[in-house]
């Protein structure tokens, strides 16, 4: 396991491009499973929609990586810091390919991008795993920088409530644990200068009211 000290927000901020100049609105949503992410990220969809805009909804890592047999076999069971190193460069892979083929033709086309975990989450989970943070911002370097990019912030216990809720016994290896998830989590607070962190605990109406204004801001001062 890598320490939470080594995470240097402004050194991480170096796997962006420099920002976009179309009009296009690129937010991120984060938070662990169970956080609230799927719930926000339709009711800010819904929101852009009425508002007439072109909405695409995606999520990070995509199915390509997702479906992989390796890491299915490390979410449920974990693995070593050589493995997890691995699939990290599967993950930038898979991001480098969908932001170029998914989020940066959105983009140009001036459409609403909303994705369910971006970038920085691969910093939260693959540090936890033992992946030296440089090798991550080399490897994930030239990526498009987010508008916005939320985090969804509640207690571990609350979290696990949810999570057993929804998945019963089928939890992933880093549910199971209250540490573990601690420690992800202390990553993502590592990074809080690159986030907007929203608590998560509060009525998911006022929520996604606080980050519908937040992030609609720069659509008025556009018009």
């Amino acid at each position: 396991m890598i320490p939470v000290s080594s995470l240097d927000a402004s050194r991480i901020a170096k796997v962006f491009r420099p920002k976009r100049v179309n009009r296009g609105l690129f937010i991120t949503i984060d938070g662990f499973d169970g956080s609230g992410k799927s719930t926000q990220i339709e009711r800010l969809a819904q929101r852009f929609a009425d508002a007439g805009r072109e909405v695409v909804l995606t999520r990070q890592p995509t199915d390509w990586y997702r479906d992989a047999p390796i890491v299915e076999h490390f979410h449920d069971h974990g693995g070593s810091a050589e493995k997890a190193r691995i699939l990290s460069l599967f993950a930038a892979a898979d991001r480098h390919r969908h932001v170029m083929e998914v989020i940066d033709p959105a983009l140009e086309r001036d459409a609403v991008v909303i994705s369910d975990r971006y970038v920085l989450a691969t910093f939260a989970v693959f540090t936890h795993r033992g992946v030296d943070p440089n090798f991550l911002i080399e490897i994930n370097g030239g990526v498009t920088r987010p508008d916005f990019s939320f985090y969804l912030e509640v207690p571990t216990e609350a979290l696990l409530q949810r999570l057993r809720a929804r998945d019963g016994d089928s939890l992933k290896h880093e549910e199971k644990s209250s540490q573990r998830i601690d420690s992800i989590k202390a990553r993502w607070t590592a990074m809080k200068s690159l986030l907007t962190v929203m608590d998560g605990t509060g009525q998911p109406a006022e929520i996604s009211q606080r980050i519908y204004e937040r992030c609609s801001e720069p659509l008025a001062a556009a018009e």
